[in-house]
Formats: C-alpha cells, sequence, structure tokens
C-alpha cells in the first residue's frame, strides 16, 4: 500500500476511536503518529521497525497497526471498530463541519445513523435543538449533504482515469479496438459516467462476452443489444460500453464524445450518423469548419475562440519551462527542498518555484519571518550549485479577511514572487468575498492569485466571484491568475479561460505539489487547460526563466 493509504487508514480509525469515545490519550496518540506518518517522504511500507519508531510519534503499538495495515490494507483494531459503527456513520463523517465528536452526539441523541435522516432532522428543527447545533452549522450540514448526495456517483479525472485505465486493459483481451469516450476523452474535470467504444464483428454477440470480465457488473434493464451498461464492483459511477463494426468506428467515436451541443454545432445527426468516415477531420472538413481537438467539443466558445485565436496553439505538456505554487518540509510538504528541486530538474524543467505557506497558516506549519530567512539562505546556496536550473523564492501568502496579505512589506519585497490564496473564512457571500479578493489583486507584491474559489471537487463548492472582474483587475495589476493543477482543485475552472485569453491574463499551471509526485499533477491542469482554449503564449510558467523573472519583476 502506499503512504496515503496507510494514513488514511490511520485517520479513519481516530474518526471513529473518537466517535465511540474511546480512550481519548490513545486516539491523540494515534492522530499525532499519522501526521508524522503523512510527512515521511519515504516509503512507508518497506521500513522496518527501527526505522519507523524513528518517526515522531510512532510507538510500538502504532508500529504494529502499521504493518497491519501495510500489510493487508486493515488492522484488527479498526476491524474491530468498524465492526461496531453502523455503516451510514461512515458517510456522516464525510460531511464538512461534523466532526466525530458532533456525529457522536446525533447518534446518541437523535438516533439518526443515515445521511437521509440527519437532512430530515435538519429541515424539521430537531438538529437545530441540540447543544452546538447552532442556525449556522445547520445549514451548513444541510447544503454539505446536498453537495454529497448529488457528487455521489461522481467521480474527480484522476479517479476516474485510473479506473477507466484498468477496465481499458480488460476490454482489450476480448475486442480488438477498444476507446474511452465520453467526458474523460473531452478531458472533463468531474466525470458522470464512463463511456467505452469497442470494435467488434458480433455486434450482437459482443455484450455476452462482458460476463467473462469479472469486475463489471451489468445493469439488465439499462442495457441493450448494442450497448452494455452496469458499473464496476466497488463503483458507483454508471459505465456504457458501446459496441461498434470496423466501418462504423469514426462516427461512433465521434458521436459518443462530443457534447449534445457541439454535435448540433457540426450538425453532426443530419449529415454524418450511420456514414463511414476515416477522420474525425472529415466532419469539419467537408463544411469548412476548423478541427475542434476532443477536449474542447463542448459546444461553448471553441469556435469563437477559433476565430480569434485559430493562429495561436494550445498549451501542451511539453511547453512547460518550470513549475511555481510548490511545498516543502518548511511548512506541510513531505519532501524537502532539495528533492523537490532536483525532481523538478529531472522533469526537465528549467526553474522551480517554492511556495511554501505563509505564518497565517500555523495550521499548515507557516513560515515565520525568521523561517523565510532561513529559506532563502538555503536557495541562494542550492542555485549556486546548477548552471542549467534555478529555484525562485516564492511565498503562498495568506488573503486575510479584510484583503491584506499576511507578511510586512518588508518581507513581502524579499520574494521572488508572491501566490495570494484565501484559506480561511472560505463560507463568504458575494459582498464579502469580491473586495477581500480584489483588495488582494491590487496589493503591489501580489504575483498570482492562487485557486481563485477555493473549491474543492465533489468535496466543497467554491466561494462567489465575479470572475469577469477579477479578471480585470488581474490585467490592470500584471497579475497572473492560478489554474491550480491539483486534481482535487482544477481552480481556475476551465469555463473561464476564454475570457482570460480574450483579455490577455495570464495563466500559471501550479500543481500546488505538497511532494514529489503532486508535480506531474501540472498534467491535469494542462488538459482542462485546453478545454478553455489556454494558449501557450499566455501560460505564466511556459515562459523562460528570463521573461518569467521580468514578469514577475513588473509587480
Amino acid at each position: 500500500m502506499d503512504n496515503d493509504q496507510i494514513v488514511d487508514a490511520l485517520e479513519l480509525l481516530v474518526k471513529l476511536w473518537d466517535l465511540h469515545g474511546v480512550n481519548e490519550f490513545k486516539s491523540k496518540n494515534l492522530a499525532f503518529a499519522a501526521r508524522g506518518l503523512d510527512k515521511f517522504p519515504g516509503l512507508i511500507s518497506s521500513l522496518p521497525e527501527s526505522e519507523l519508531l524513528a518517526i515522531p510519534g510512532v510507538g510500538k503499538v502504532v508500529v504494529q497497526i502499521v504493518q497491519d495495515v501495510a500489510a493487508t490494507g486493515t488492522c484488527p483494531d479498526l476491524e474491530q471498530i468498524i465492526e461496531q459503527t453502523p455503516p451510514g456513520l461512515l458517510t456522516l463523517l464525510k460531511i464538512k463541519g461534523l466532526g466525530p465528536k458532533k456525529v457522536r452526539t446525533i447518534w446518541q441523541e437523535l438516533q439518526i445513523t443515515e445521511i437521509d435522516d440527519l437532512l430530515a432532522a435538519c429541515e424539521d428543527g430537531r438538529l437545530a435543538m441540540l447543544k452546538g447545533f447552532g442556525g449556522a452549522v445547520v445549514e451548513s450540514v444541510t447544503l454539505n449533504i446536498h453537495f454529497i448526495k448529488s457528487n455521489s456517483s461522481k467521480l474527480r479525472i484522476n479517479k476516474a482515469q485510473d479506473l477507466a485505465g484498468e477496465i481499458e486493459q480488460a476490454l482489450s483481451d476480448f475486442f480488438s479496438q477498444v476507446s474511452i469516450a465520453g467526458e474523460l476523452r473531452r478531458n472533463c474535470e468531474v466525470i458522470n459516467s464512463l463511456v467505452f467504444l469497442v470494435e467488434t464483428d458480433d455486434l450482437f454477440g459482443a455484450s455476452g462476452l462482458l460476463q467473462s470480465v469479472d469486475r463489471l457488473e451489468e445493469d439488465l434493464k439499462e442495457s441493450s443489444p448494442f450497448t452494455w451498461r452496469g458499473f464496476a464492483k466497488g463503483h458507483l459511477i454508471p459505465i456504457e460500453i458501446h459496441f461498434a463494426s470496423t466501418g462504423e468506428w469514426v462516427t461512433k467515436l465521434f458521436a459518443l464524445s462530443a457534447s449534445p451541443d457541439h454535435l448540433a454545432q457540426v450538425h453532426f445527426y443530419e449529415r454524418f450518423e450511420g456514414k463511414e468516415l476515416k477522420e474525425e477531420s472529415e466532419i469539419y472538413t467537408s463544411q469548412h469548419l476548423p478541427f475542434i481537438v476532443p477536449e474542447m467539443r463542448e459546444g461553448l466558445q471553441e469556435f469563437d475562440w477559433f476565430t480569434k485565436k485559430g493562429d495561436k496553439s494550445l498549451v501542451e505538456y511539453r511547453d512547460l519551462r518550470g513549475c511555481l505554487h510548490n511545498h516543502s518540509t518548511y511548512s506541510d510538504g513531505k519532501n524537502t527542498l532539495t528533492e523537490m528541486a532536483e525532481a523538478c530538474r529531472d522533469l526537465g524543467l528549467s526553474y522551480f518555484g517554492i511556495a511554501d505557506h505563509s505564518k497565517y497558516a500555523a495550521y499548515a506549519g507557516g513560515l515565520k519571518e525568521e523561517d523565510v530567512q532561513r529559506q532563502h539562505e538555503e536557495i541562494d546556496h542550492l542555485n549556486t550549485q546548477w548552471s542549467d536550473f534555478q529555484i525562485l523564492k516564492g511565498i503562498e501568502s495568506d488573503i486575510l479577511p479584510d484583503g491584506s496579505l499576511d507578511y510586512d512589506p518588508s518581507i513581502l519585497a524579499s520574494f521572488d514572487y508572491v501566490v495570494a490564496s484565501v484559506h480561511a473564512g472560505l463560507t463568504m457571500d458575494l459582498e464579502k468575498a469580491m473586495p477581500r479578493v480584489l483588495k488582494a489583486i491590487e496589493n503591489p507584491y501580489t504575483s498570482i492569485l492562487g485557486h481563485p474559489t477555493g473549491r474543492l471537487l465533489l468535496a466543497r463548492p467554491g466561494f462567489p466571484l465575479q470572475m469577469s472582474k477579477i479578471l480585470d483587475a488581474c490585467k490592470a495589476n500584471g497579475v497572473s491568475i492560478e489554474l491550480n493543477a491539483s486534481p482535487y482543485r482544477l481552480d481556475l475552472d476551465w469555463r473561464h479561460l476564454y475570457e482570460a485569453m480574450d483579455k490577455g491574463v495570464f495563466v500559471s499551471i501550479n500543481p500546488d505539489a505538497h511532494a514529489i509526485a503532486g508535480l506531474r499533477d501540472m498534467e491535469w491542469g494542462v488538459k482542462v487547460g485546453r478545454k478553455g482554449g489556454l494558449l501557450k503564449e499566455l501560460t505564466l510558467n511556459a515562459l523562460p526563466l528570463a521573461d518569467i523573472k521580468h514578469f514577475f519583476a513588473k509587480n
């Protein structure tokens, strides 16, 4: 098992111990150990007992738990406590604003163990009657329940890609040609269903072959002779597998991949349905239309974009020259500054920007002024070792409730660039959010506006912003806007990229990497950025080192 899976199991055990009121000292010790393990940069499962014991908070009891989880995915303590826990409570623990102690109160006082029953208690006033559950808490719980229920069968793009890859491999054992279609082929950030196209000469018998794929479960009511529908074991996301003969492959793949609005724009059903095509490009060239790449086939502004920008290049992963907005062990990262920089250099990039958390983010080990000086001294030393690579001095400075940044100007001036981000007080309405963010953009030291809406896909909606005014402010103040490439965020929403390109606002594809593996999240940023027409020439970290230093210096 990887480190995240081990830490997740330990954190679940802590929550369940707290839920059941198990010895608080025991629970706190395990929680402290889990934090130490979460920061460990190496592979936990391969560590001998002596090295595990050297990790802060890890004692002999925790060592046994870790070794059991690493070997089997669980441990006796976790199995025992799960058996004592009504399954629905595991869902309640996922509701933001409800910690284990609040869930225990709901369970004991209202005998509620299911999310639908909790929603009813929110609506009929029973939850508000409990001590510690005021109107704001009830409102937050209600909103988060609706959010969870509406997203329960969806997957973020990275999880969908992993599952789709496994299914694609399984289908390849039975069919000569298999392609991922649907939203995943369009690189949508959230996937509502997984769609596949397989080639077969036996359209009527193909469905029977899928009975041999162990992990697939068919929904007989929804399936048809030419389309298998069902689920993968352990997942709620719907799966469709369509069958096509060789001659109809291109036409069907196009139909299954483009959005309905794009299909209408190219008159697909009137002119091409059922026809044999050699290439998808024929659909466009036959109508004197520009070719639209699969990820942009959303029926929004893709043709208008091509009219304005068709002579320019969409960004590609190979265009990226550097990597900005990254964290190290100076704050809450898992790898040292040197390790992160070397990993970035190994990717063939020419610069690495460190942007650890600032002092306001104490929960994330934010840097105090003396830490900033210490980090800058290390960067100066490291930069003497390379002639083909450079570390840039950055910081992710918290945008405070009044819109100011959390360092004095003298400290802010010591950085090459500043990523300004909101981390606290996220439950804002438009009247609070706009002046707060605009003031941060107008700060002369702000270089990049980080994860602009603070959203977490399938977990937390972002706070509202009038994005057109935000982009205007970025342009006027020489500030880049971030496309946070973490698949948990992908914020800025790609739908706003069209306007960013029209206004000439630089977009920075930042991985927000807290470990070496996170550096590659820039790939998700590129995939989703291309959906909104992100141009190479307006991608900040596609600039050469000299040009990006000039951009920051203009601030």
